[in-house]
Formats: C-alpha cells, sequence, structure tokens
C-alpha cells in the first residue's frame, strides 16, 4: 500500500579507479512497508569488492527477513554483515565499511559504520549529513588541525570503526521526507575528492538527478590522476512519499480493537480445546518429519523443486505447533532449506548457462547454509563436486574468451594453442556441444594457419619472380629498349595487384608513367623526327601549300615545348605568325640549292674534339670512347640499385647523364635523367614509410 503510493527512484554509478579494482558494492530492495538500500566499501585490496557485496547481501538479508525501522534492527542487520565478513576471514582478514538506509515512505533512519556517506537534500539545500568513523571526522568535529605537512583530507581514509574489526555502529533518528527530497550515500572517494560546497553547486544547477550524477563523476574524476580512488555513488530521488489517511488510520485503531477483542473471545475458546490440540502435537511433529527426510532425500538428488515443496510442507506442519520456540525455530529451519534448494536451482540454471561467476556465488551460499545441518551431508559433497565443476568451466570460458581474442589479433599460434587446452578439458566435461563448438574453432584456426603458410610460399616465390622482372626491365631501360622495360614494369605491377601490395602497385605505375614518357621523348619527339617535320614544312612553304606548312611547323613548335627548348619554339612562333600573313610572291622565295657543301676532313684526333661538348652526333670513335668512360660508373649504379641505396645510384647515373652530355649523346642522357627521376620517387616512398613507422613506434 505504501510503496504503490510512493514513488522512490534509485540511481547509482560505480567507478574502479585507477587501481582497476572497484572494492565497492551497492544493493537495494523495496517491499510493501519499507524501502531499504546499503552501500559499502571493502578494505582488503583486491578482494574489496567480495567483502563490500558480503556486507551489503548480508545486511539487506537480514532486513528482508525481518524488516523494521527501528534503532534496534537496523543494528542487528548491521551486526549481522559484520558476522558475515568475520565468518568468511580465513585466509585474509575481510574488512569494509557499510551505511544502512531504511525508510518507511514517510521518513528515514540510517545506521552507519566506517567512512560511508549520506547526504538528504531539498531545495539546493543540505538539510541532514551523516558523520563517518574517521579521524578526519573528529578533527572536523572538534575544530582540530592536523600536525604539520599533514591536512584533514589525509584521514579520511584512517577508521576507528569497521566491519571486520572493531564494529562500533551509529544509528540517526527518524527523519522526516519530502517531495522532492534526494538521499545521497556515497563512499569516501566521492566524498574525499569532492566538498560539500561542490555538491551543493552540482545539485542548484541540474534539471534531473541522472545530470547530477554524471556531474558528480565529473568531480570526482578531475584532479590529480595518479591517485584516482574506487568509487560508488547512490542516489534514491523521493518524488513522491507516502500520505497518512489520518481518517482510516483512526478506523484502523477502531477495527483492531474489535479485532483484540475478538480474539480475547476465541483465546477463551481455545484454552477449552488446549487438551485436544495437544493430542494432535505428536502427530504435527511426525508428519512434518517426514516432509523434511523426504525433502532432504530429493535435494541430495539436486531435484530442489520437489524438495522445496516437501519443505514448504513441512513449513506448513510447523505452524500447528503449539509451543512458539520451536514453532519458529522449525519455520527457520523449513526457510534456510527452502533457500538452499533456491541457490541451488539458480547455481544449476547458471551453470547450464555458462554463467560460472553467478553459480560459483550461488553455490558457495547454499554450502554455507548446507554446513549447518548434519542431515544434509551427502549434499555438501555433492555441492563440492559441482564448485569444482564451475572451476573447470570457468577455466574453460577463460582460454575459449582468450582464444577468441587472439583468433581476432592474428595471433593464430596462441589461439590454436588455447583453443586445444580447452578442447582437452571439455573431454571429460559433459557439454558436448561446447566440446564441438571448441573442435570447429581449432580446425578453423589450424586451416588458417595453413592458408597463411600456403600464402607465404606462394608471396616468397612471386617476390623472386618480381626481383627477376625488376632486374630484366632495368638492363632493357639502360639498353633504350623501352617497350621490353614497359612490358616488364607492367607485369610487375599485375603482380603487386594480385598480392594486394597496392602501395607497391602504385610505386609501380609512377615508373610505368616515367618510362611512358622517356619513350616518347626518345621517338616522337627526337630531334631526327622535328628537323623531317621542319624541312617538310619549309618544303611546304616553297610548295605554296601554307595550310600543310601551317600544321607541320605547329607540331614542330608543340614538340620543343615538350622538350622545353623556349629559344626554338619562339623561333618557329615567328615564322607561324609570318605565314599567318598574306604569302609572299613565288619570285621573292630564295632558290633552294642543289648540292649541300661537304665539310673538309679533319685530323681525327680533331674529330673527336669537336665532338665532346658540342652535342653533334658520335661518331664510332666517340661511342667506343663514351662506353669505356660510363661502363664502371653504370655498375656501380646498377649494384648500388639492388642494394637499394639510392643516394648512391642516383649520384651515379647523374655523372653518366653528364658523360653523355659532354660527348653529345643526348638520347641516353634523356635516359639516364628517366632513371634518376624514378629512383628519387622511391626513395622519397621509403622516406615516407619509415618516417610513419617511426612514428608509430
Amino acid at each position: 500500500m505504501r510503496k504503490l503510493n510512493s514513488q522512490f527512484v534509485t540511481t547509482f554509478v560505480s567507478e574502479a579507479g585507477l587501481g582497476g579494482q572497484n572494492g565497492t558494492y551497492y544493493g537495494f530492495v523495496e517491499m510493501d512497508r519499507y524501502y531499504c538500500m546499503a552501500v559499502a566499501e571493502g578494505y582488503d585490496g583486491d578482494g574489496g569488492q567480495e567483502s563490500a557485496k558480503l556486507a551489503v547481501d548480508a545486511a539487506i538479508e537480514a532486513f528482508v527477513q525481518k524488516p523494521g525501522m527501528s534503532a534496534g534492527r537496523i543494528r542487528a542487520c548491521i551486526k549481522k554483515a559484520h558476522k558475515s565478513l568475520m565468518g568468511q576471514s580465513i585466509r585474509i582478514r575481510l574488512k569494509a565499511g557499510i551505511l544502512l538506509l531504511v525508510s518507511d515512505y514517510t521518513r528515514f533512519r540510517y545506521g552507519v559504520c566506517g567512512n560511508v556517506m549520506l547526504f538528504a537534500l531539498r531545495e539546493a539545500g543540505i538539510y541532514h549529513q551523516s558523520i563517518t568513523h574517521t579521524v578526519y571526522q573528529t578533527m572536523q568535529v572538534q575544530g582540530q588541525t592536523a600536525e604539520k605537512g599533514t591536512g584533514p583530507k589525509q584521514e579520511t581514509g584512517n577508521l576507528y570503526h569497521y566491519l571486520g574489526g572493531k564494529a562500533g555502529i551509529t544509528v540517526s533518528g527518524k527523519i522526516r521526507l519530502a517531495d522532492g527530497d534526494l538521499l545521497l550515500a556515497a563512499t569516501e572517494g566521492l566524498w574525499g575528492r569532492v566538498n560539500r560546497v561542490e555538491i551543493l553547486d552540482a545539485y542548484e544547477s541540474i534539471q534531473s538527478v541522472d545530470e547530477f550524477m554524471g556531474d558528480l563523476q565529473e568531480l570526482y574524476l578531475r584532479g590529480s590522476v595518479d591517485s584516482i580512488p574506487c568509487c560508488c555513488i547512490a542516489a534514491v530521488d523521493i518524488k513522491k512519499t507516502y500520505k497518512e489517511n489520518k481518517t482510516l488510520k483512526k478506523k484502523i485503531l477502531i477495527w483492531t480493537f474489535v479485532i483484540l477483542l475478538i480474539l480475547a473471545i476465541v483465546a477463551t475458546v481455545v484454552v477449552i480445546w488446549y487438551r485436544i490440540r495437544q493430542r494432535k502435537q505428536r502427530e504435527v511433529r511426525s508428519t512434518m518429519a517426514v516432509y523434511e527426510d523426504t525433502g532432504d532425500t530429493y535435494m541430495a538428488d539436486l531435484n530442489c523443486l520437489l524438495a522445496r515443496q516437501e519443505y514448504e510442507k513441512a513449513a506448513e506442519e510447523s505452524k500447528k505447533l503449539n509451543k512458539n520456540a520451536e514453532r519458529l525455530e522449525m519455520e527457520q529451519l523449513f526457510s534456510e532449506k527452502v533457500n538452499i534448494s533456491t541457490l541451488l536451482d539458480n547455481a544449476v540454471s547458471a551453470y547450464e548457462a555458462r554463467d560460472y561467476t553467478t553459480a560459483r556465488a550461488e553455490y558457495k551460499k547454499a554450502l554455507e547454509l548446507a554446513k549447518k545441518y548434519r542431515e544434509l551431508a551427502p549434499l555438501i559433497s555433492l555441492i563440492e563436486q559441482k564448485q569444482k565443476l564451475v572451476s573447470t568451466g570457468m577455466e574453460i570460458d577463460h582460454y575459449m574468451q582468450s582464444a577468441v581474442m587472439k583468433e581476432a589479433e592474428g595471433d593464430l599460434a596462441m589461439a590454436r594453442a588455447l583453443y586445444a587446452k580447452a578442447e582437452a578439458m571439455l573431454r571429460i566435461v559433459d557439454d558436448p556441444e561446447w566440446l564441438k563448438e571448441a573442435q570447429l574453432a581449432l580446425l578453423r584456426v589450424q586451416g588458417q594457419e595453413a592458408q597463411e603458410e600456403k600464402d607465404e610460399r606462394a608471396r616468397d616465390r612471386d617476390e623472386v619472380i618480381i626481383d627477376a622482372d625488376k632486374q630484366a626491365a632495368l638492363d632493357a631501360i639502360l639498353a633504350g629498349d623501352f617497350e621490353a622495360a614497359l612490358e616488364a614494369y607492367t607485369k610487375i605491377r599485375d603482380s603487386y595487384i594480385e598480392m594486394e601490395e597496392n602501395e607497391k602497385a602504385e610505386e609501380t605505375t609512377q615508373i610505368i608513367l616515367s618510362l611512358q614518357k622517356q619513350a616518347r621523348a626518345s621517338g616522337e619527339l627526337s630531334q631526327e623526327n622535328i628537323d623531317a617535320d621542319e624541312a617538310a614544312a619549309f618544303e611546304a612553304v616553297l610548295a605554296g601549300d601554307t595550310q600543310t606548312a601551317l600544321a607541320l611547323y605547329t607540331k614542330v613548335q608543340e614538340a620543343y615545348l615538350a622538350l622545353e627548348d623556349e629559344e626554338k619554339a619562339e623561333e618557329i612562333g615567328n615564322i607561324i605568325a609570318s605565314l599567318g600573313q598574306e604569302a609572299p610572291a613565288e619570285e621573292e622565295v630564295p632558290p633552294v640549292p642543289e648540292t649541300v657543301p661537304i665539310p673538309e676532313q679533319v685530323p681525327e684526333g680533331a674529330a673527336v674534339q669537336e665532338e665532346k661538348g658540342t652535342g653533334n652526333p658520335l661518331d664510332q670513335m666517340g661511342r667506343g670512347a663514351l662506353e669505356q668512360a660510363m661502363t664502371p660508373i653504370l655498375e656501380t649504379a646498377l649494384k648500388d640499385t639492388a642494394n637499394r641505396d639510392f643516394v648512391s645510384a642516383i649520384e651515379s647515373y647523374r655523372k653518366i647523364a653528364a658523360l653523355c652530355r659532354e660527348y653529345g649523346d643526348e638520347k641516353t642522357a634523356a635516359q639516364m635523367d628517366a632513371m634518376v627521376a624514378g629512383l628519387e620517387k622511391l626513395q622519397a616512398k621509403e622516406q615516407t614509410a619509415e618516417a610513419g613507422g617511426n612514428t608509430d613506434g
């Protein structure tokens, strides 16, 4: 009734901090008459969350079993959490702090042991704030100042009361709630880094509780990132409180009085039938024992549903017992056995769903309860066996998940090893479906490894072929056979495309383009072709065919422009301009000489000297001298190119080009220039790749 006529909305934020281990835990339960929330923080390192969870679960479980809002009830629930930690402190001492909040939907009361703090906010103000069991709190209350070199904030984690140790408990009085209130519970990770003023500032500007929690999270994460602790923030948004109907309350009191009067009368009648009921007690105990024994038998077979039904029947019979103490004892007994059966049901379901974390936790709780009863010894042994299977399942699951990650990363060898471990363990676990999954994954990885090995062998073969094609292309370039060089480089590019080496394919494409340009320069743009076109144009002028002459001269001009000979291009341009005007009279054209004078013969040595540096075509003697001079340089360039020493190779090709020009061999010089351009592009690509690799490293 109270829950339906009120509205409490719970929100929480949990952060692990820089340590990566979240030592906090949070839980709440809403009942018809009461709302209960617990926030805890563990103080035992990596196991902190386990301590916090044990404390929260134990406190809430104790409250659910016997709900109430009295100070004694809250103390009892926190003591139950303390006993739970003490009972689990086997290898290490488990320690935790806790805050337990209870409300009847009109008021609230809380108990605290440790350094978890509660803030009650209303209309942009904190109208109540809890205290903590810390040296920091004591110093603030007493108005003391810390010793030199330290401040009060350094004492937020210095506790004198905590669960698992000296468990002093502070319980507040009942505090009235109003619509729109906000109850904020926070561990030291928040209030130790965010002060009261900052919390108020964040609360004043909020549009929603989610926005407020987000602002608190940002404040928590600010500042020094070297020491961010774990943190848990839980907020209860009091959208609507329960409004008591006083008239109805009065009626209830009246009816309660009437009922009590009737009960008094009934009690008188009960006394009359007391002796009759005594005779029936033995029958009740006998029936109850039969139900319990049957339930224990079912439980030993893990038939939890039937066992729970028998225990519920026994619990129903226990209600017929006259002695209150005996009845309560039996009710608690059967309630715990029902709880054991429920925990086992949950554990079995979680195990079948491969939720091993839940299964382990449920088996552990069931084992703790079962150890209280000697008659459940067979069940205890069975639970311990199931726990071993859970541990095995967790190990298998770890191997499978790790294998999937390694497979995704491309580490097939490690993935195969992990799949193999999981497959070997699954052979002794009754899970055929999972075994098949592991076997298929193992076969898949083995197939991938075989394919990669095959691809690697193929790639090695392709590289050998490519290297041979590269050498053939270089030989063709030096021989001036651009067609053969283009064919070789086209084959190399196709090989790179097939190997999906896109960058190398692009580099080869650039070399092909350079060779195509050089082929054009050595063919269409050769000086012989240009001179032929120019002579044909002159003949067209003499023949009076101005249109043909203009076309040929235009072609000649374009050729000189392509060769970057601006002086000759301008000279031809002047001719084109003159042809565009009215043609001169035929008699004004100078006659063409019938013969061309032959130059005088010069001595052999003088001929060689004349050819050097003049750009004239080489004779056989000049060609021999040039080849003798460039051969050792060319051999060095080829070796440097093969070793990818581009700096030395480029220098050598430039020397050859200069030597060719000195002897007047412009064709070979142009070929060397093309080689220099291609090597410079390759050098730039490698330098870019190296720079990128260094940056990534």
